[in-house]
């Protein structure tokens, strides 16, 4: 009988150790790969404010961890919400996000800013100052419970990448683009359209960066003591500091980046007028061949005839 009893138990204990343990393995710590200096793609890893500041809790916290880019802002958000990603490194709370991931407190300010194409502004005192204008903003974005709330009821705005949406700005297309105050200033930047577009003199609302856990990952015990995290760090002036390191930090890659592409774009430039030139060449030695010599007409007949 006894035998009968520790065979099953056996194989019990070989299953459970032979199944991969969820939560022996490292978290997986993600974000929107597109908010810079907050959270942005770098070299196929995700760096910024939120992965740093995730990184050091969690080493303080001596957490195995692997941060990654898993995809863009609306794809992050649906794998926290089937548990595919343990932790979000920066998210603003909406009640549709409490159902499947747990806030820890806030750690950084975060003004949502209305940008213009330059000379288009108008005063803006209020949300109704919007109504009957064109809108857009970034895909997945949310702006806080009762702007959203606003923005479902009252306005005509489009989600879209950010590329496109200040492609739109700068066409004419849209009256205003809704963003995070952070995102804006790079953007502009990146997409050399600082000198075309202005902001609104008062933001549209403030927000607060949190992180958040999904309610199926096995993090979700850790909340409480990454909340003292948060806040001893946050009166140190921890995040205050690293917004403004992590922005020198993408300001030099942007640098170098476009002085790179500004002299790929120059060589480009010559190697198309090298060839522009060559071509008007050939095409007058390819008019010689075929019409100043005496050459015979391909006449659905074979030439050697």
């Amino acid at each position: 009988m006894h035998r009968t009893l520790f065979v099953p138990l056996v194989f019990a204990l070989l299953s459970l150790t032979l199944q991969p343990s969820r939560a022996a393995e490292p978290l997986l710590v993600t974000g929107n790969p597109e908010a810079p200096p907050i959270v942005w793609e770098k070299s196929g890893t995700l760096v910024g404010v939120g992965p740093e500041a995730a990184a050091r809790i969690l080493g303080d916290m001596h957490v195995p961890f692997t941060i990654k880019n898993t995809g863009n802002w609306q794809q992050v958000q649906e794998k926290a919400e089937n548990g595919t990603v343990d932790l979000i490194v920066s998210a603003y709370k909406n009640k549709k996000r409490e159902h499947y991931m747990a806030y820890s407190d806030s750690y950084l300010k975060s003004p949502v800013v209305i940008v213009v194409r330059k000379g288009n502004k108008f005063p803006f005192t209020s949300w109704n100052a919007l109504i009957g204008k064109k809108g857009v903003a970034n895909s997945g974005e949310s702006f806080g419970e009762k702007f959203d709330a606003f923005i479902r009821k009252k306005l005509d705005v489009s989600y879209m990448p950010y590329e496109r949406a200040f492609e739109m700005m700068k066409l004419g297309t849209a009256d205003y683009l809704i963003i995070d105050l952070y995102p804006a200033i790079i953007y502009s930047k990146l997409l050399n359209v600082e000198d075309k577009i202005e902001f609104l003199d008062n933001p549209a609302t403030v927000q607060q960066f949190h992180m958040t856990i999904s309610k199926k990952s096995p993090a979700l015990q850790l909340l409480p003591k990454i909340n003292a995290r948060i806040n001893t760090l946050k009166k140190q002036g921890y995040f205050v500091d690293l917004v403004k390191k992590q922005y020198e930090n993408w300001s030099k890659t942007f640098q170098r980046r476009h002085r790179f592409y500004a002299r790929t774009l120059q060589r480009n430039i010559e190697e198309q007028r090298n060839y522009e030139a060559g071509a008007r060449d050939r095409g007058l030695e390819n008019l010689a061949r075929f019409i100043e010599r005496d050459r015979y007409f391909m006449n659905g007949t074979n030439l050697m005839e």
